[in-house]
């Protein structure tokens, strides 16, 4: 027995050394056996596909990395409905869903916090829609939903820009910067 703890505990050392390694849990219940994963890694303008295969319901990604890269997840039936997150290496959980509304990241500060934002930014744009479908009486109901659906597109990007802001030292705060063009609001 002692030597089976020590033999477990000397693996867990090694595997814990190994700073560079990543693992994607992977989750896709709404798809069926065999149905083939993608998980697109893109570095420095260059597009790299792992591809897996859906098993009970589940897939997974391992290898290494140096650094913290921007992926998608999506199965190759239908590559635009993914799921975006940081790959850096640690434990990440993915969760791929037939309803984008459903498809998650998590297990690293980083991931959590990109699942946060796009978690905010979704429920702002269903009120966003959710207004703009009410009935119009009057012109004074029209104005007043104007004001409204600006209002939630300011919140929207002072969302995303707070967020660059608070992570401007990790890579969300980076890509946002990279990415993100604030519109100009009158």
């Amino acid at each position: 027995m002692k030597q089976l703890l020590f033999a477990f505990h000397f693996l867990l050392l090694i595997f814990s050394c190994q700073s560079n390694v990543y693992q994607i849990d992977g989750y896709a219940r709404d798809f069926k056996d065999g149905d083939t994963i993608c998980l697109h890694q893109e570095i420095d303008g260059d597009g790299t596909v792992f591809i897996t295969q859906v098993v009970d319901g589940k897939f997974s990604f391992s290898s290494e990395t140096n650094t913290s890269t921007f992926c998608q997840i999506y199965t190759i039936a239908n590559p635009k409905n993914k799921v975006s997150f940081f790959l850096e290496p640690a434990r990440i959980t993915v969760e791929l869903s037939l309803a984008p509304e459903r498809n998650r990241v998590s297990g690293t500060i980083i991931n959590n916090t990109w699942q946060q934002l796009n978690d905010s930014i979704r429920l702002l744009g269903q009120e966003v829609v959710r207004t703009s479908l009410l009935p119009v009486a009057d012109s004074t109901t029209q104005a007043k939903r104007v004001r409204t659906i600006d209002s939630l597109h300011h919140r929207m990007s002072d969302c995303i820009l707070n967020t660059a802001r608070r992570n401007s030292d990790n890579p969300i705060g980076q890509y946002i910067k990279k990415n993100y063009k604030a519109p100009e609001f009158k």
